[in-house]
């Protein structure tokens, strides 16, 4: 939903239906104010200023970049996007992607499709990621809203304990618009599903393989209450035929946490809930109700601060029948469904999901919450948390199997091969069996704090990259990034152009449609 912006002057009367465009604008430009506008981006100049075009105003209309919040080009849709996830991470949290052809004692190599060749200071860098996750990048956005569905939940929201299903609990009316209609709980702006609290959910049918991770980022304004589905079918049970003459007995309509069930289908659901986390395996019973089992283990507290963000890493194996949570890069918690540790093959894992789908609902009326970066793709077994693989003096390589890994200094990277003095000797690893390389800490330099001209733009599936915007013209920008320079990026692979990145991240709840 596009709300205009009004500006004095300067459209005229509405286009009658023969006038109007053929094509809609592929643009938006989003306003620190709330206000949006539509049209294309084209351009800006070294003083800050955006030219902006539109097909019913004769001249361009010039923004001052301090008043704009976000651009999203093409509706968030890229003209190429990248073919390849592999990319360098910096130290102040850019990802730049591409290949890393070389590297010596001062600088890395990096060919990229979208920058050319870029010569990146050593100490600049955190990571580089030839094979990142360790296997195939199913999804990365969200971007736009394309697959995603809202599903619409038959319960009012309700305050109180979910667990407990509707007993004792406060209901809450839906909200409706202006025409009576119950409004969804979900709105996408920008690369963000967000929420305002209620029962309905977002799903994706994002073909979860056995073995998967799942990572986003989660924002919230109060502590949050959130579910979280994966290896769903997304599925309800089909109607009963009835005989003629038959009376239709309807189903009960089943509140709390069954209500999951009939959100997601046949799933495994991550709760959290005032600071716990709970796993739920849901499905339906022969009769088509809906089922919910509780999946026990020992300790289930997760700490998270009132308002806040995090970043939630879910790895799961349907396999081995576990499941694994991991936040901001530290273990949380993990279950084990299966009833000794079998893989499977014996007809003990207990592991009942059988979808591929993903899906996040809010509980509660008062639960605001920003879904973003969100990553599917599949995983190669490895359960160590991403801090546990960083060494203050020593630089580690994770490799593509998920177990092998070495440390020791990296002494460069040549003809396709990373060279590592290690513990006991000097090796020679070729890049295509390695995953990631996480860099020694006290080599890193420490980044300068951002300026407030910086803006950041984001590539799909994989890339952010930070910097001063200088000009912007045909289809390009160029960048002046605090730790690599000058950087001349196509605008082809990029999604959306953050202007007030350093901004408060949950200013977007207020304008949102």
């Amino acid at each position: 939903m596009i709300r205009s912006l009004a500006i004095a002057g300067l459209l005229a009367a509405p286009l009658s239906a023969a006038e109007a465009p053929a094509e809609s604008p592929d643009d938006l430009l989003r306003f620190t104010n709330g206000n949006q506008i539509d049209g294309r981006f084209a351009g800006m100049d070294p003083a800050g200023t955006i030219t902006w075009t539109r097909p019913d105003v004769a001249t361009p209309m010039p923004f001052q970049r301090e008043k704009v919040r976000q651009i999203v080009l093409r509706h968030a849709k890229p003209l190429s996007p990248l073919n390849d996830p592999c990319h360098v991470t910096l130290v102040n949290g850019d990802s730049i992607p591409g290949k890393v052809v070389a590297a010596d004692e001062r600088t890395f190599t990096l060919e990229t499709s979208a920058a050319g060749t870029l010569e990146l200071p050593r100490d600049a860098v955190a990571m580089i990621a030839p094979h990142p996750f360790g296997g195939r990048l199913l999804y990365a956005g969200p971007f736009d809203d394309k697959g995603w569905s809202i599903v619409r939940s038959d319960v009012s929201a309700f305050e109180g304990d979910p667990f407990a299903g509707n007993a004792g609990a406060k209901v809450v009316p839906k909200e409706k618009d202006e025409d009576g209609k119950e409004k969804p709980s979900w709105a996408h702006t920008g690369a963000s599903w967000y929420s305002r609290g209620g029962q309905d959910a977002i799903t994706l049918d994002a073909g979860m393989p056995d073995r998967a991770l799942l990572r986003f980022k989660l924002g919230w304004r109060s502590r949050p209450n959130i579910s979280i589905a994966f290896h769903a079918d997304l599925q309800k049970p089909k109607a009963e035929v009835k005989e003629e003459g038959a009376k239709e007995v309807p189903r009960p309509n089943f509140g709390g946490m069954q209500n999951l069930a009939r959100l997601f289908g046949s799933a495994y659901v991550l709760n959290f809930q005032s600071g716990y986390v709970h796993l739920q395996r849901t499905g339906f019973d022969e009769e088509g109700n809906p089922e919910v089992e509780r999946v026990r283990v020992g300790s289930t507290s997760v700490r998270l601060n009132d308002t806040g963000e995090a970043i939630f890493e879910i790895r799961c194996d349907r396999r081995a029948g576990t499941i694994a949570v991991h936040v901001d890069g530290e273990f949380a918690i993990q279950w084990k469904t299966s009833d000794d540790g079998a893989d499977g093959e014996d007809g003990k894992n207990s592991y009942e999901a059988p979808g591929g789908g993903v899906g996040f609902q809010a509980q509660g009326s008062s639960s605001e919450i920003r879904i973003s970066d969100v990553v599917i793709a599949e995983w190669n077994g490895m359960t160590d948390s991403a801090r546990s693989m960083e060494s203050e003096s020593r630089d580690i390589v994770l490799l593509n199997n998920g177990t092998d890994r070495f440390s020791g200094k990296v002494l460069g990277i040549r003809d396709g091969q990373l060279e590592i003095e290690a513990s006991y000797a000097p090796l020679k690893i070729p890049l295509e069996e390695i995953a990631e390389v996480h860099f020694a800490r006290e080599h890193r330099r420490k980044p300068s704090e951002a300026q407030a001209s910086e803006i950041t733009i984001h590539l799909q599936p994989v890339g952010r990259i930070s910097g001063i915007p200088l000009s912007s013209a045909d289809g390009r920008i160029q960048l002046d990034n605090r730790l690599v320079g000058k950087i001349n990026l196509d605008l082809a692979p990029a999604v959306v152009l953050e202007f007030q990145s350093t901004g408060g991240f949950l200013d977007a709840w207020d304008d949102a449609p």
